[in-house]
């Protein structure tokens, strides 16, 4: 395939058909409809895409369609095995190379590319980097080279891999084939990096937001950090789970605390041998235990969509390092929680590390990071609002509806004397000790350092005794992040006054913060998510006995087939068929994620768990289908969390407005628009032609149909017939009305 070559063998209509009946989704989410195309037109790529945000069907879609195997270089051979089978499970061909597999699955993969039968191939960077190898590759028919995690190739990036270096050999060995590169956080520096280093040619360039709607994100202050960590998780039982550790040894510390106490928990760290990694990793893949506990060695290596929380115990080293942590959280678009700890303890111990680095510039640019994160964690607004920043995004409202802060908006408090009892306090002993020995002399404790000093002597001594020590930490903790005190040294933090402070000493300003008792676990609830159409469906109520029974039936066929049970179905997907109850192969195959390969090879053992409970249970299944309208009772009804968005676009047609004012206002594809009228067409729902066409017109791409379509109304004969007088999303909007007809 030569670069800007489009494959004839691509219309739209292919597209959204492999769409639905490969990968079982009825559109695309943002942004995946262009590089997808983009990519069947022969275009290099180069994407910035959350995780979660389905960066892998942007590659494995065109990788289905296009003649030829797609080269998948990935970073991790761990990771390999997952994604082959994720491929497989939606009915590709899919296959990796690497020193893990048998010479029997090597000589069979072989004979697939050979063949021609591969749509793609996973490798390493470091297979790659081999002559002979590159050599093999130029033997086969390649559609297009697929680079993960790209940011792994720039020095600037938070992972720099030196054997990524050798994929800038792909324009010279392969001058001819397209190549997209994708990553999942990147600033612009380092997305200039990867398209200067892999050499790009006029790459289509997606930037997608940074924002991930279904992670809630909270930072609560270490006080008992064992304690915290147990209450935390068992208020998360049975969900899964991953917590980072700065150290190995608080690795397996915590992992054995949890372990004491029944929960299933492993370790995960560099310090392991290869088998003992790979069995953790696996047992966490494959639902065999519940948390894993890890350093950041365990990052890239884990595709597992339903983790429900991450939580960073210690303080990460860069914000780049924490966005990518956290994206491990929610990856089927369900909701998940995102827990930082954070003491300013943490902050000595981080600098300790970057201390230990030779190169003096890349010490301090190791100091600005942690600057950085110290600021987020601190951060007295909008958690999400501050994240985006970062990278350069403006969220568009004030506050997100996701985050304790905003959440927990309503309970902040006066705390204007408390400030002013810790600001007079930080004065008089001449801003020169730091939040521990403050809080100390505060409460009125008797320790060695209060008397040697003489602090016991201060009119300021015990004025804060009303309240417990960790009260006046979080008062100093808050001063310092609305910068009403600053520390100008961070290894040894002791808050200094500002001239804010003396406004507020003198009474002129006053000073609020949040009740210190939100930091303990809540229970996010759909009304919390006020607005937020996303969120408020990600947490929508489902059957729990239905979606326990679908679990347990998902669990056995994963065993069967040797897969982590993700790959089988979602919880995404289980949540929803424990809300809409589906009864038969049409309203199953409505469900997101049900494509017809996974129906066809497990999709009946789903029906008849659903069937049976439904018998044992008819009240409660009734209930379900009449709440959610289930599809054979009201066929307008749809059974996915899309319905809200083919609902919005219905309305925006009533109202009179034209497919390209849609797509403007959404800020969506016109195919997009398009294929929700073809559903919305498909479920009944009543809309004009006279809106689209003018009856002449209309009739012209009819008598075009009648001579062309055939019995199925093909699009491509009508669109080439017309000699560029109609384009597809023209046809498939007339197509609409004519099947009614």
């Amino acid at each position: 395939m030569r670069l800007e070559s489009v494959s004839q063998n691509c219309s739209v209509e292919r597209i959204y058909s492999a769409l639905s009946s490969v990968f079982g989704f009825s559109e695309f989410r943002p942004h995946q409809e262009e590089i997808v195309t983009a990519i069947l037109g022969g275009r290099d790529v180069f994407a910035v895409m959350p995780t979660g945000g389905g960066k892998s069907l942007c590659y494995q879609l065109p990788a289905y369609l296009l003649d030829g195997v797609c080269v998948v270089v990935s970073p991790l051979i761990s990771l390999m095995k997952d994604q082959v089978d994720a491929a497989c499970a939606n009915g590709l061909s899919a296959g990796t190379l690497n020193s893990t597999i048998s010479a029997d699955e090597r000589r069979e993969i072989g004979l697939a590319l050979r063949q021609n039968r591969l749509d793609l191939l996973y490798i390493s960077p470091e297979r790659f980097n081999s002559d002979y190898f590159i050599e093999r590759l130029k033997t086969l028919k390649i559609s297009f080279f697929a680079i993960d995690e790209a940011h792994c190739i720039s020095e600037w990036g938070h992972d720099f891999r030196p054997d990524y270096l050798s994929l800038s050999r792909i324009m010279s060995e392969f001058p001819d084939v397209p190549v997209t590169a994708f990553t999942a956080t990147a600033t612009q520096r380092v997305a200039d990096d990867i398209i200067v280093r892999l050499g790009l040619r006029r790459p289509h360039l997606t930037r997608a937001s940074f924002n991930r709607p279904n992670l809630f994100y909270r930072v609560w202050s270490k006080q008992r950090l064992d304690d915290q960590i147990l209450s935390y998780v068992k208020s998360h039982a049975g969900e899964s789970g991953i917590i980072y550790r700065s150290s190995r040894k608080k690795v397996e510390a915590t992992a054995a605390l949890l372990q004491s106490c029944g929960i299933s928990a492993r370790h995960y760290h560099a310090g392991m041998t290869d088998i003992d990694r790979r069995n953790a990793q696996e047992a966490f893949s494959r639902d065999e235990c519940s948390i894993i506990v890890a350093t950041i060695a365990f990052g890239m290596g884990i595709d597992k969509s339903n983790v429900r929380f991450v939580v960073h115990a210690d303080l990460p080293k860069n914000i780049e390092g924490y966005y990518q942590e956290t994206g491990r959280a929610g990856r089927d678009g369900e909701l998940a929680d995102c827990l930082l700890f954070f003491g300013r303890g943490d902050i000595v111990q981080q600098l300790r590390f970057i201390n230990d680095i030779e190169d003096q510039n890349a010490r301090n640019i190791a100091k600005e990071q942690l600057w950085q994160m110290v600021s987020l964690a601190e951060n007295p607004s909008c958690r999400r609002v501050a994240l985006l920043k970062y990278f350069g995004e403006i969220f568009p409202e004030s506050g997100c509806g996701g985050c304790d802060i905003c959440v927990n908006g309503d309970e902040r408090i006066d705390a204007t004397i408390a400030a002013q009892k810790a600001l007079s306090l930080i004065y008089r002993t001449r801003e020169s000790f730091g939040a521990v020995h403050l809080s100390d002399v505060l409460v009125g404790a008797n320790t060695d350092k209060i008397r040697q000093f003489g602090h016991d002597k201060l009119p300021t001594y015990g004025v804060g005794k009303d309240q417990p020590k960790n009260y006046w930490r979080a008062v100093i903790n808050e001063l310092i992040a609305q910068k009403i005190v600053k520390v100008d040294d961070l290894s040894r933090p002791v808050p200094k006054l500002t001239e804010e402070a003396w406004f507020i000493i003198r009474g002129k300003k006053t000073f609020s913060m949040l009740q210190p008792s939100i930091y303990e676990d809540r229970k996010i609830k759909s009304n919390q998510f006020a607005g937020n159409n996303i969120l408020a469906a990600a947490v929508a109520p489902f059957s729990e006995p239905l979606f326990a029974k679908l679990k347990a039936v998902r669990m056995e066929i994963a065993r069967a087939m040797n897969v982590p049970p993700y790959i089988v179905f979602s919880d995404k997907t289980l949540h929803e068929i424990a809300r809409y109850f589906p009864r038969d192969a049409g309203e199953l195959k409505l469900i997101h994620g049900v494509g017809q390969h996974k129906y066809d090879s497990y999709g009946q053992r789903f029906l008849e768990v659903i069937n049976e409970f439904c018998n044992q249970n008819p009240q409660e299944a009734e209930t379900w289908r009449q709440r959610n309208g289930a599809a054979t009772k009201t066929p307008k009804q749809m059974p996915t969390l899309q319905a809200a968005s083919y609902i919005e676009t219905y309305n925006m047609i009533l109202q009179g407005k034209t497919i390209n004012e849609i797509a403007e206002e959404r800020k969506l594809a016109k195919g997009t628009i398009v294929g929700h009228l073809e559903k919305l067409g498909e479920l009944g729902m009543e809309f004009s032609a006279e809106q689209f066409f003018v009856p002449e017109r209309l009739e012209q791409i009819k008598e075009l149909f009648k001579q062309n379509g055939g019995e199925n109304m093909m699009l491509k004969p009508v669109v080439e017939a017309s000699n560029g007088n109609v384009d597809y999303e023209e046809a498939r909007i007339a197509r609409i009305f004519l099947k009614k007809s």
